[in-house]
């Protein structure tokens, strides 16, 4: 029997996460199949709450990890997790601080049920964030396509059938980021959700935090990186030959620091441990 997953990392934000079901267990009530909840705990300094029982939500799950990983690979362990299970699900991904619009989910599951060689993800139609911030995530996705020829302009939110776990897993990617892992290994669908504000406290995320994940997605596609980087050098010794215009000097060195910083983010994240990546699991628990 099919039934609907949905995939929360979490660290600490138990206070965000309870809110956050309260939500969920309203907006999923018309879904016609069983609604399970699994939480990937990133080895939060903060035990869980007692969850009261949701109505519609069958199950919680809490699948604790040893150490603290971060989101990306939180996900990505979870999803082989998953796989393991050899059932069919739609399985969605979201964070568990409430910047995710929840409203949207029975949309996203339906798109996904009606897309199944596809991955639907959720595109920010408007974002909470600073003009600031907004300006370097904008710079990222420029970045990013530059180097990569992919415009993601997606994060974790999503929804897919358990036949696209096969796809997303294929390699290591999302051992780096799940957006460009995606980007990278399936065929995608588009759907538009707002970017809500942070349920409890402030955003985690800092513009040091973006550049790291900026890296980290630029990463999955390295190979490619190169091919351009070195078609984009090419180009700018060129210039600098028939012109010996300054700011050509000034793109060449752009482009080798920005390959030393990605072949920097390729050896710090380890991508091997993502072969034995289970053993990162000290235990499962059911909540009910």
């Amino acid at each position: 029997m099919e039934k609907y997953i949905i995939l929360l990392p979490l660290y600490n934000d138990w206070d965000s996460l309870t809110i956050l079901f309260e939500k969920i267990n309203l907006v999923i009530k018309n879904l016609t199949k069983p609604v399970e909840v699994y939480i990937i705990n990133d080895n939060s300094t903060k035990g869980p709450p007692n969850f009261k029982n949701f109505s519609n939500i069958k199950k919680i799950n809490i699948l604790n990890l040893k150490t603290n990983l971060g989101s990306q690979k939180a996900i990505s362990i979870g999803l082989k997790y998953l796989i393991q299970k050899k059932q069919e699900m739609i399985i969605t991904i979201l964070d568990s601080d409430g910047e995710d619009d929840v409203s949207q989910i029975p949309l996203m599951i339906l798109e996904a049920e009606r897309n199944k060689e596809r991955v639907v993800v959720s595109i920010r139609s408007k974002r909470q964030e600073s003009f600031i911030f907004k300006t370097f995530y904008l710079l990222h996705k420029i970045i990013t396509f530059i180097f990569t020829l992919k415009w993601i302009s997606f994060g974790n939110y999503s929804s897919f059938h358990s036949d696209q776990l096969k796809n997303i897993l294929s390699n290591d990617c999302s051992w780096l980021a799940i957006s460009s892992c995606i980007a990278r290994n399936c065929r995608i669908k588009k759907v538009e959700a707002e970017r809500k504000k942070r349920i409890v406290g402030e955003s985690k995320i800092s513009i040091f935090n973006l550049i790291i994940h900026s890296l980290r997605v630029n990463t999955v596609f390295i190979s490619r990186g190169l091919i351009l980087s070195s078609v984009y050098l090419s180009l700018s010794f060129i210039l600098i030959f028939l012109s010996g215009f300054k700011y050509f000097t000034l793109l060449a060195a752009t482009v080798v620091i920005y390959n030393i910083l990605i072949f920097l983010i390729f050896i710090l994240n380890k991508r091997k441990e993502y072969y034995g990546s289970l053993d990162f699991i000290k235990n499962f628990k059911n909540i009910y």
